[in-house]
């Protein structure tokens, strides 16, 4: 999971999402780590502060493919879009 660190991901955060992840999906993000690193950046690139809780809780919607994730994301005027998951991340499990 080292290339977390790369999107600002702290070793707390890493071993958060270790902690929380079965082993399973802890390996289909490892195998899939350039798809989840696009998606990654399309979501921080949005501009939300809580990118992190966002892929720490909800792994598996990194694991889509990179025109289905955007555009569950970009169906939503931007900025609100960001309020809202600044608010609560847990919006991101209703896109």
């Amino acid at each position: 999971m080292k290339f977390l660190e790369k999107y600002g991901f702290t070793k707390e955060d890493i071993d958060e999402f270790i902690d929380n992840t079965p082993k399973k999906m802890q390996e289909a993000i490892e195998q899939n780590s350039e798809l989840v690193e696009v998606n990654l950046k399309y979501v921080k690139d949005l501009g939300t502060s809580v990118y992190k809780e966002i892929f720490i809780n909800y792994p598996d919607m990194f694991l889509l493919d990179a025109s289905v994730f955007e555009k569950m994301f970009s169906q939503y005027e931007t900025d609100e879009l960001v309020e809202s998951l600044n608010n609560n991340f847990k919006v991101a499990e209703y896109l």
